[in-house]
C-alpha cells in the first residue's frame, strides 16, 4: 500500500495589510534625513560614508545620525519602534535611510 500524506497550503493569512507609499520626494536637497540602524551590519562604517556623498550631492540637506534613534533591535525594540513615527515627525524628518540587516 501506498503512503498518503498531508498536503497543506505553506503560505498563511496576510498579517499585515498592504498599504498605499508615501509619495517620492523630487530631491533631498533643503531635506531633513534620518539614518536608522539595528547595530548589526558595518553602518558605522557604511553611514558615515552616505553622509558624507549625500551632503556633497544634495545642499542644505541635513543628516540625523542613527545614534539618535538608538539601537532599533535591542532589548527595548518593541518602545523604539512604537514611537518612531512621533520620533521622525517631531524631529521634521523628510526622509529615512533604514540600515537593517536581516
Amino acid at each position: 500500500m501506498e503512503p498518503s500524506y498531508d498536503v497543506v497550503w505553506p503560505r498563511s493569512a496576510r498579517g499585515v495589510q498592504q498599504q498605499r507609499r508615501a509619495p517620492r520626494l523630487d530631491t533631498l536637497r533643503n531635506k531633513r534625513v534620518a539614518f536608522l540602524w539595528d547595530y548589526l551590519f558595518r553602518g558605522d562604517e557604511l553611514f558615515p560614508v552616505l553622509a558624507e556623498q549625500l551632503t556633497a550631492r544634495f545642499g542644505g540637506i541635513e543628516i540625523i545620525d542613527y545614534t539618535e534613534f538608538g539601537n532599533l533591535h535591542g532589548a527595548d525594540e518593541k518602545e523604539r519602534v512604537d514611537r518612531l513615527p512621533d520620533d521622525l515627525r517631531n524631529r521634521g524628518v523628510d526622509a529615512v535611510v533604514s540600515g537593517m540587516g536581516c
